[in-house]
């Protein structure tokens, strides 16, 4: 049931118990990314990723009780509204809090004016794809993407981060 659910923002005393949430997102989305091998790339990548004090993407967590079960991360621009992180922890999933996540968001992008909503979805991902186009987004575009070695001067091969996986 998920009546229970709410949505706040994750509080800055919080930080390290996102972080750990955030970590898990970054181990089920791209577990072969540097971003998951290495604490010095972590660190940086939320520090990046995550803003408390003056930035736009402040997160949000999804709470059943007290307990974090997902959050979302997004930045408003004018009228639009990038979701750049969205994640529910797999013990929850399909029990319909991804859903009343999104419900959420369009209640609160509604009463800030927002007419349009942007998010990627990675290419090895389908079941996100599949999510996303349930709940009314569509396709409107593809964005292609080259990594290049600059010194030799030619492309690598694989055009997600976790395609990079060091042997």
């Amino acid at each position: 049931m998920t009546s229970d659910l709410y949505i706040e923002p994750v509080p800055v005393e919080a930080r390290e118990q996102f972080r750990a949430m955030a970590e898990a997102y970054w181990r089920d989305l791209m577990p072969d990314a540097q971003v998951c091998k290495s604490r010095e790339s972590r660190d940086s990548f939320f520090e990046e990723t995550f803003t408390w004090a003056g930035g736009n993407r402040h997160p949000h967590w999804a709470l059943i009780g007290r307990q974090p079960i997902g959050f979302v991360s997004f930045e408003i621009e004018s009228t639009t509204a990038y979701v750049h992180d969205f994640y529910i922890a797999v013990e929850y999933r399909r029990k319909g809090y991804g859903s009343k996540m999104v419900g959420w968001m369009f209640e609160y992008f509604d009463k800030k004016g927002i007419r349009q909503l942007d998010l990627n979805v990675r290419r090895d991902n389908p079941m996100a794809l599949s999510f996303w186009e349930a709940q009314g987004f569509g396709i409107a575009g593809y964005r292609l993407r080259m990594y290049r070695d600059p010194e030799i001067g030619t492309p690598y091969e694989g055009v997600l981060s976790s395609d990079f996986v060091e042997g």
